[in-house]
């Protein structure tokens, strides 16, 4: 998504502006690893740990839209489809096949 002249920054905003992206990005990633990495200590069963992804997410995306922050900043939670479709949802489909060709496999030494 571009982002008009009028609202560019300077090149140094920029890129702190990607640097403070980034940061949350990595941020929000070892937070959900540690969330999951303590639900499943704790045995707490009732929230999975992709629920508690999302809901990290939710919060940190909903901060982000409540605060006063930069466009330039803004622009590095936007949804880009093109990278979904591409790269995200691939293997989400083809992830089911591989486990059932697995059974396939070793379905018959089952049998005998």
């Amino acid at each position: 998504m571009e982002i008009s002249t009028a609202e560019k920054g300077s090149p140094g905003q920029e890129q702190q502006a990607a640097g403070v992206g980034i940061l949350l990005q990595i941020m929000m990633l070892v937070l959900s690893f540690v969330v999951g990495h303590v639900l499943r200590r704790h045995k707490f069963y009732y929230l999975p740990e992709a629920s508690a992804s999302l809901l990290i997410g939710l919060i940190v995306g909903g901060l982000a839209n409540i605060s006063d922050t930069e466009t330039s900043i803004r622009a590095w939670f936007n949804f880009h489809e093109e990278f979904f479709f591409l790269f995200l949802l691939p293997p989400i489909i083809l992830y089911p096949l591989h486990l059932f060709r697995q059974l396939l496999i070793c379905f018959p030494t089952f049998l005998f």
